[in-house]
């Protein structure tokens, strides 16, 4: 009977977990290491600066990226930066429900080696693997795994342009939002894991405590250590992309990996910043957290899926078995 029972609890709890070798091959390709393809033959990126050439690339990848997710709306966001002519990218996955607010996942394409005496942005390389390609490897994984599942609320990624120049692409886009949002997450960066210590911090705005305070209590006994802090209580945390959603007054935590990497902001941020273990852990939380906050239950194992009927009968039965005395006891 019990282990019936426990069959079903497994059966009903279901599992996201984050495909390790995706997010690997967008970190990768995103911080030059491999080579991409989008039609003018073999390129590298070997810079997703603002005043790289390499950053139209990077631009014209992660729009093909998104192109990919199956369902998915995708469109650009444009605006102006330190003279150029720059775009968020943007991708819709809708929910059942077009009226309610949808979930905003969010990371940075841009970026910087700054840190780095005599780095120059048009010319040298800045590859940014942890900060923030990890970021960006995880909305394309969440997308492509949302997009399977049934939600209530709608999916939105956002790939922000010019955040290293002051947050300038999710600026525009809070800003300017055509629809509300019930929360939104942003990812940066999130690949960085010394010691296999697995260290994730969010911050949270007081205003809304609850979805952080959730998000701590999912991550409670699995692989990372999750620590959920009040922004105040570091300084405001205003270094990122969730800033500006928090000024509009929209629901936003900031997940983080911790600490931070020493070669931060250098051109030395490349594939060994990453461990894409801890980055799979990661995404396949913020994936868990996403489900919960967009009112779908969490999918079942195929394995459940594929369960004979009269399993499902032999369960009810016995649920109904243990009812049924209970009653006859209270009358």
């Amino acid at each position: 009977m019990i282990g019936l029972l426990l069959v079903l609890l497994a059966c009903t709890a279901g599992a996201f977990e984050a495909d390790r070798a995706r997010l690997e091959a967008d970190v990768r390709a995103l911080a030059g290491a491999d080579e991409v393809d989008l039609g003018n033959g073999p390129e590298v990126m070997i810079s997703r600066h603002i005043h790289h050439p390499d950053h139209e690339i990077a631009r014209a990848w992660v729009k093909a990226a998104m192109e990919k997710i199956p369902g998915a709306k995708v469109w650009e966001e444009p605006f102006e930066a330190e003279g150029r002519d720059v775009a968020n990218i943007v991708a819709d996955l809708p929910g059942s429900n077009p009226l309610a607010p949808v979930i905003l996942l969010g990371a940075h394409f841009d970026s910087t080696a700054s840190l780095e005496s005599g780095w120059d942005p048009e010319n040298d390389p800045a590859p940014g693997a942890d900060d923030d390609a990890s970021g960006i490897a995880a909305i394309l994984e969440l997308g492509r795994m949302l997009a399977a599942t049934p939600r209530v609320h709608g999916v939105r990624l956002v790939a922000f342009d010019a955040e290293e120049e002051g947050l300038l692409g999710s600026k525009h886009h809070a800003k300017n939002l055509d629809r509300p949002v019930r929360l939104m997450y942003s990812l940066d960066p999130i690949g960085y894991n010394p010691g296999s210590a697995g260290y994730l911090w969010v911050t949270f705005d007081a205003r809304w405590p609850d979805d952080g305070a959730d998000l701590e209590a999912l991550g409670a006994g699995g692989p990372l250590a999750v620590t959920v802090l009040d922004a105040a209580l570091i300084g405001g945390d205003r270094r990122s992309d969730h800033a500006p959603f928090w000024d509009e007054g929209v629901p936003a935590l900031h997940l983080a990996s911790f600490p931070q990497p020493p070669t931060y902001h250098t051109t030395e941020d490349d594939l060994a910043n990453v461990d894409f273990d801890f980055l799979a852990d990661v995404t396949s939380l913020v994936g868990e957290h996403t489900l919960a906050a967009a009112g779908t239950p969490k999918p079942r194992d195929a394995s459940c899926a594929s369960a004979p009927p009269a399993t499902w009968w032999a369960v009810a039965l016995l649920i109904c078995g243990w009812r049924r005395p209970r009653e006859r006891e209270r009358e």
